[in-house]
């Protein structure tokens, strides 16, 4: 093991050099958290080196730049002696706050113009882990180790790491000292790496409100977990699941599940904060009684706010009297400070907060937890929920967290299984399409198996490996062939089209329908038209979603066959009455009337009117915001709202309309905003003329320095 010095630029090497074979892999640490944790740093280093073989380097960094970090990072994969296929960055190591790519993420779309840099950056190891991403240096905030950057035009403007990559960073919390803290996970991890667990105990739970509570989701995710991990399909009973609704509070229980010693994987799925798990939602009352106590409840709840606001609270509750007909008796010791404190002890008990980490005792057991949320990844806060799974005393060793919000329909489980099978838990956010995705704990922790490392068959990327772990390998180890097969251009379109269409894994559907949303034309619109009709829920609402993003008309026979689907999940739905937006209404209604006769229903004239016009709704939902662009008389904010909005929702009919309204906009603010929002439409049928467009706007020195660059950006967002 050698240790590497960041010092003005260059490298002082410290200790004896390793032999030049194999891989290599780097702890990034400040300097005051190396010298009051080397012997647990050194038992960790020592702990992966002896389980993976790598040779693990210590980079000390003394400068407290990104740039550095990442200079010195690239140069080491790069070398032909012991290149590295991942990295832990430890304690105060600098966080990039990533501008201008929000196409990058998976739901971010903050406006950047408007609030402040800390709120609209992207806190994001990307930039530490891709290089073929490109930054422009913004500035830093005193004190603090957000460093900004704004994404390139120049470089990529898609995601692929070149290693994987996670963070380790302790804070004073529930009493403990950080130091203290770090050195507690240092010795778990290096424990978990000598003595790896067997993949045995899974846990997955749904949330109040997420992805539209939809039942089959949930059906179809356990059955595909078998396909991640099939060592685990054999007769017994692994797989436990928890919906929110099973227990109100279901807090306690789910901590419970979560300490079980014999947990290895924990999916959970919920809407998040920094500080906060959103578990449960109010009780629904079944009886009179309890809707009575409901309704006086959410009465008080609004007189107490309104008092709190310093509003007129008397007036408020003659309003709710008036407009819900109540009796005076309702609004008894409204302000009272027991209810309102028995209240607040109810609503606290819905929900998972950081405070509860030390106020229930909870230390969760499962090795790797994802958190399917938002914001529980923060890692550039003093506190966020995804540090507190790691630093308790429980079992916890890595969890997969978002930094900012995201998006219900992502893909959360992309080569899920390669933890069991020779990946490491960094490789979950490697291959992660999403900026926001991070490993919060140790990277390199994987679950025991007797196979080989995948993170040596990644670095050496052989075209021949890769063929044979297609024909021969479990689910998730063909799905990550196809990936690297298509990286190195060993796979056509069509043979994407085969493979989707005969796999009987609908990991492997996916990952082929995910490739070919790279190559576009005809073969993907046949793999959406597949696709919408697939076995697996989500990939039926991917396709969907697809549909709607490309506003290609071949799509619309299945769009509307969808829409008249009375067995359509309530998540399909919700998509597809945003995908019906990108199509001309003219078609739709064409579609709708050949295929309505052959619906079965009863009513059949009320229903098919009101289904006419539920499609039409949804078809024109933000028509007239949109042509209200071009529009004379538009007021600035009205348009530039507006602009943001076709980032999500677009009729491509307007592309045209939107692209002559470019040059002869006289705002180059708002030039910027529209080749921004336009960009986000690589996959519409027309996305060929909005690159045309962008390029020769690049071009074109009658326009400013900053059009032209968010042109180009645009233009490589589209057409690479």
């Amino acid at each position: 093991m050698k240790s590497i010095r960041l010092f003005f630029g260059s490298l002082l090497l410290l200790g004896a050099l390793s032999a030049c074979s194999g891989e290599g892999f780097a702890i990034v640490i400040d300097p005051q958290s190396y010298e009051q944790a080397k012997e647990e740093v050194d038992a960790y280093a020592a702990a992966i080196a002896q389980a993976d073989g790598y040779k693990v380097e210590i980079v000390e960094d003394i400068w407290g730049v990104p740039d550095s970090i990442r200079a010195v990072l690239q140069e080491m994969r790069l070398r032909s002696c012991n290149p590295i296929v991942g990295a832990v960055f430890v304690g105060d190591i600098p966080v990039p706050m990533v501008r201008g790519a929000q196409h990058l993420a998976s739901a971010f779309k903050m406006d950047e113009q408007k609030y402040p840099r800390k709120k609209s950056s992207i806190p994001s190891d990307r930039f530490y882990d891709d290089f073929s991403l490109e930054f422009d240096y913004i500035g830093h905030d005193e004190g603090t180790p957000l460093f900004y950057y704004n994404l390139a035009a120049e470089g990529a403007q898609s995601l692929s790491p070149d290693i994987f990559s996670g963070r380790i960073r302790p804070v004073d919390a529930d009493g403990k000292v950080r130091i203290d803290a770090l050195k507690a996970f240092l010795l778990k991890a290096a424990d978990a790496r000598l003595n790896p667990p067997v993949m045995d105990q899974m846990l997955f739970f749904s949330g109040h409100g997420y992805i539209s509570e939809s039942k089959t989701a949930r059906l179809d995710e356990k059955r595909v977990w078998f396909e991640h991990f099939p060592m685990i399909d054999d007769g017994r009973n692994h797989i436990s699941y928890i919906d929110y609704s099973d227990v109100v509070p279901v807090k306690p229980h789910l901590m419970n599940e979560l300490m079980r010693s014999d947990l290895s994987v924990a999916m959970l799925h919920h809407h998040g904060a920094p500080d906060t798990e959103y578990l449960n939602a109010v009780e629904r009352p079944y009886m009179v009684r309890d809707a009575k106590k409901y309704i006086i409840k959410n009465l008080r709840s609004h007189i107490y706010r309104s008092k709190q606001r310093g509003r007129d609270y008397k007036a408020k509750q003659r309003e709710l009297q008036a407009e819900f007909d109540v009796p005076d008796s309702w609004f008894k010791d409204v302000l009272s400070e027991e209810l309102h404190q028995a209240d607040s002890l109810e609503e606290a008990s819905m929900d998972l907060y950081i405070d509860d980490f030390a106020g229930y005792g909870y230390k969760p057991q499962a090795r790797l937890v994802i958190l399917d949320a938002c914001f529980n990844g923060s890692f550039q806060l003093e506190d966020c929920i995804a540090d507190q799974y790691i630093f308790q005393e429980g079992g916890t060793v890595a969890v997969q967290a978002n930094s900012v919000n995201s998006l219900q329909d992502k893909w959360h489980d992309r080569f899920f299984g390669i933890v069991a099978q020779g990946g490491c838990a960094g490789d979950l956010v490697r291959y992660a399409p999403y900026i926001e995705s991070h490993l919060i704990g140790d990277p390199t922790f994987r679950f025991a198996y007797d196979g080989a490392n995948l993170d040596k068959i990644i670095l050496k990327d052989s075209k021949c490996a890769w063929k044979r772990m297609l024909r021969r390998g479990t689910p998730d180890q063909q799905a990550l062939a196809i990936e690297h097969l298509y990286r190195k251009g060993a796979l056509s379109s069509a043979k994407l089209l085969d493979i989707y269409s005969s796999s009987p894994y609908a990991t492997v559907r996916l990952e082929a329908l995910w490739c070919l949303t790279q190559e576009r034309g005809d073969d993907f619109i046949k793999a959406v038209e597949l696709a919408m009709g697939d076995a697996d829920e989500f990939i039926r609402r991917i396709a969907v979603k697809l549909a709607g993003k490309t506003g290609d008309e071949r799509l619309i026979p299945g769009l509307i066959k969808v829409f008249l689907t009375n067995n359509a999940t309530s998540r399909i739905v919700f998509n597809t009455t945003y995908a019906l937006n990108s199509f001309s209404e003219a078609p739709l209604l064409e579609e709708f009337d050949a295929q309505i006769g052959d619906v079965p229903m009863v009513n059949a004239e009320v229903e098919t009117e009101r289904l006419r016009k539920s499609l039409v709704r949804s078809a024109t939902r933000f028509l007239e915001d949109e042509q209200s662009i071009w529009a004379p008389g538009t007021s600035t904010k009205e348009r530039r709202g507006n602009i943001r909005q076709i980032r999500s929702n677009l009729c491509f009919a307007n592309v045209p309309a939107l692209l002559e309204y470019l040059p002869v906009c006289d705002d180059p603010a708002m030039q910027i905003t529209l080749l921004e929002a336009l960009g986000w439409h690589r996959l519409a049928w027309n996305a060929g003329q909005i690159a045309d467009a962008a390029l020769a706007i690049s071009a074109d020195e009658a326009y400013p320095e900053e059009v032209r660059r968010e042109a180009l950006k645009t233009y490589n967002r589209i057409a690479k």
